[in-house]
Formats: C-alpha cells, structure tokens, sequence
C-alpha cells in the first residue's frame, strides 16, 4: 500500500525545499496541469483506461505536450486555453516562469528500448537496461526461499534473489548478465514534493530515482495514476477489492508518520502520511437488523448483499471495497480509481452519512472508517506495525476472516503489460540508496532499518520497512549510456 512514502508504507521518505519563489511557480503550473486532468476526467477518460480512453495518453499528454497517440482518442477532447496548455507544458519540461529548468522532462517514452527478444529493455534515458519482467520473482525464484507466492518479498530477501540471479548459469547471470541490481534512490532529489524530518526527499513526483525516471519520465505517468487498471474481483463476498493500501481512522504511534495502514496486497500494517492516496473500505460496528446467513456461513448479509455482517469482529462491512471509484457523494477530491488521502476519506465516510436526504448511504448514518486500536501483541513488529496483526479491523479481515497470511495478497498477481514491460504490478516495489543510477547500492537506506520503494499504484515515492513484503524490478548498467543529472 499505497507502505508507501512509508514512514512505514506507502509515504514514509522526504523531499528538499527548492526555494520559495520556484516553489510558488511550480505550484502554479502544477495547478494548470490539474486543471487539463480534471477536465480529461470530466470527459471521461480513465487512469489506466482501454486504448482511446486512457486519461494519460489519450487526453493529457496531446493537451499538454502534443504528443498524438497512434491511435487517435475514442472520446471528444475537452477545450482547454491554450495558455493552460502551454503553462502546463513549461512545468513539464522542467521550466519556471522565469524560464529555470526545474525539473528533468517528462512523459518520453521513446527512452525505452525493447530488445527483440522481448526480454530486456534499454533505458537510453537512465543508460540501463530493465528487464522487462516485472515481477520474475512470481515465476523464477533462483532457490532463494522467502519469496511469496505473488512475488513480493522482504528487502533482504530481495538482495539475496539479486545475487542469486548474478551467480545463474554457472556465473555468467541471468540472460547472460552478472551485474543486474535494484534500482536506485539519490538521497536529494528537488523534484520530489515532500520533505522528511532529516530532509530526505519523498512524496510525488520524484522523477529523479530510476524508478521515478521510469514512471514520470519514461511511461509518462502522472499523479495518481496507477500503472494498470483497477481490480474487480470478487473476493469472498466482497467485490472491487483492490491489491493495496486501506486507510484506518487511526493515529500512527508517531504523528508524523501519519494513520495506520493495512495493505491487502501483503497483509502488512504500517502507517503512511495524510497526502497519500490509499483505498477505503468503510464499516459501521455490530450487526444490522434484518441480516440473514449467505451460503458461506461465515457471513451474513442483507437482502441485495450490499452490506456483510462479520461475526469475527462484530464488524459490517460494505461489500464494495472500493465503492469511491463509482460513488463519490460529491467529494471532487478523491481520484477516479477512488483512492483518497486521509483527509478526503474522513469526509468521504461523512458524505456517505449524509447522503438521500440525510438518511445516509444504504438507510445508515454510522458509517465509518476502521479502527487499529491499542498497542497490538499479534503485530510481527512493535505496537500496531507488521504482519499478523489480527487486532485492527482490517487484519481481523484479512487473516481471520478471509483466511489469508503473511505475504499474500488480496488477489492473484497481475499479468499486465505497460510499455515494453508485463507482469508489472499496482503496487510498491523496493529501491535502494545510490546516487547514481549506475552504481551499486549503498550498504545502508535512508534511515536504519527503511530501504526506499516507489508504487507503480500511484506514483509515490517513499520508505518502507525493510521487513516488509514489496515486489522487485531490476536492471543492469548499460556500457556506453551516460546517467542524467538530476
């Protein structure tokens, strides 16, 4: 989840300021850029869409940069002032309104490079070479044990995998390479919109990590978008579950790591900070009157199945865990595939109270979002942190009710093709500490016991435990390619 910038999961790494004045420039542009998003929704145009309605490439990136898909968009463009456009396009392209390069530019994807074998892809941008499989580890783990089913893994797991793929074939490496290893995070990155208590860079648009390179830059992704479509399996009685974080209403232990998280892409509960964008599953506590046994006897429901009583944690649920994607309430903030930050999820759940008329969503006026609860001793980890944690309302679902474990995820692993890439996944990948793109990785991360990570779910870079459980990309430095500077 989402785990993310992570001070535990998905937002926990930190941004350098780069001075008032460009800050208030990029701003700025970053809101016209808004504004011509905002209206490609409005169209229609979908995160991850069918070809002809993705709101990327299809709408913002013609809008914005001119770039003309080989396919032209199946739905109208929407009329945006050319100066919009055009302030649009200068943040972009790393320009202030003084005319300061400000950031490196994006939405490139001829930088990839795809070998015919379909194996390998060559960065010219970075000056490496990806494999193209983004999630190898689900079907080839080299012996290396503690790799999960879905191909997630913990962080010393993950250099262990790297290694044992340098040492295949008798040594000569996989595909024939010895060198391949994880991507890299430069510890000061202008780029990046967040800062951390010691000034670490993290939070969106960090295109100066190789994994920030290849989703702003390369694939010409966006904030939030997620690099595939939405989940729609039904999991259990429950549909829409998506493979990653869910916001609780709790307070993380420590305030600047934000609320508690529970990730149903691994299982594992954390913290992330308020400006990240997580899904929400809201719940009202004990059951409802009127509710009868499913087929499943493990639950019971209301007549249209609408709603689920879970007798394990006297808790009824909504069975559509990702009702935000289709019913708003009128929250303009919260993004299409319906994930929010914590400040939309509050007034999502007060919206949902609120709604026909005040007699709230569904005839309930107690909706809400769950609860961690007290210091937790099922956690892995200390307080409410790690796997196992059965306590919380989320982790009683996930381990007790739905009777998942450690290391699962909520769904099967996505097969999905980006690019010249497939199997990539909607989820955290891990990173690691270096300054350079094409230098090894540092001995040490950002902070003891956090490595880096970036989510293909939604563009956010940040930090993780290094017990937690993310999946794995990799590539090796390509002879004669030169690195960009930051």
């Amino acid at each position: 989840m989402r785990v993310t910038s992570q001070e535990i999961l998905k937002r926990s790494v930190l941004c350098i300021a780069i001075g008032t004045m460009a800050q208030a420039s990029l701003h700025a542009q970053s809101g016209a850029c808004q504004q011509i998003r905002a209206a490609c929704r409005n169209a229609g145009f979908v995160v991850g869409g069918p070809i002809g309605e993705r709101l990327v490439l299809d709408c913002f990136n013609p809008i914005a940069l001119g770039q003309m898909p080989k396919r032209p968009a199946t739905i109208p463009l929407p009329t945006i002032d050319p100066q919009v456009a055009s302030a649009c396009k200068d943040s972009l392209n790393g320009k202030s309104a003084g005319g300061t390069n400000v950031h490196p530019p994006v939405a490139d994807q001829s930088t990839l490079v795809a070998a015919t074998d379909g194996k390998t892809v060559l960065d010219t941008r970075l000056g490496v070479t990806w494999l193209a499989d983004a999630n190898l580890a689900a079907t080839q783990t080299f012996s290396v044990t503690g790799i999960n089913k879905s191909g997630s893994m913990d962080y010393a797991t993950a250099v262990r995998w790297v290694a044992a793929m340098n040492s295949a074939e008798n040594g000569a490496g996989y595909l024939g390479h010895h060198n391949w290893q994880l991507p890299t995070a430069p510890g000061a990155d202008k780029t990046c919109d967040l800062t951390g208590r010691n000034g670490e860079p993290f939070g969106y648009h960090c295109s100066a990590s190789a994994l920030g390179s290849l989703y702003y830059v390369s694939l010409g992704l966006q904030e939030p978008d997620s690099a595939v479509q939405n989940a729609e399996e039904q999991v259990g009685p429950f549909k829409n579950f998506q493979p990653y974080l869910y916001w609780s209403k709790s307070e993380a232990i420590d305030p600047l790591q934000g609320f508690v998280s529970f990730s149903f892409g691994s299982g594992f509960q954390g913290a992330n900070v308020k400006r990240n964008y997580l899904y929400v599953l809201p719940m009202i506590k004990g059951q409802l009157p009127g509710m009868s046994q499913t087929s499943d006897s493990q639950w019971e429901s209301d007549d249209t199945g609408s709603v689920l009583y879970d007798p394990t944690g006297d808790i009824t649920w909504l069975a559509d865990a990702n009702l935000a994607a289709t019913q708003k309430f009128g929250i303009a903030e919260i993004n299409r595939d319906g994930s929010m930050d914590h400040e939309t999820a509050v007034r999502f759940v007060q919206a949902m109270n609120a709604a026909d008329g005040g007699k709230g969503y569904l005839g309930h006026t107690n909706w809400d979002l769950p609860e961690t609860g007290p210091s937790d001793a099922t956690c892995s980890m200390k307080g409410t942190t790690g796997f196992g944690c059965t306590s919380s309302a989320l982790g009683s679902l996930f381990y007790r009710q739905l009777g998942l474990h450690s290391g699962d995820s909520v769904i099967a692993p996505w097969e999905a093709k980006v690019g010249p890439f497939l199997n990539v996944q909607p989820y955290l990948y891990w990173a690691c500490a270096g300054d350079d793109v094409k230098l090894p990785c540092k001995a040490n991360g950002p902070a003891d016991g956090f490595e880096w990570n970036f989510s293909l779910g939604n563009g956010f870079q940040g930090t993780n435990l290094v017990g937690n459980n993310l999946f794995v990309m990799v590539y090796y430095p390509a002879a004669g390619q030169a690195a960009p500077t930051p």
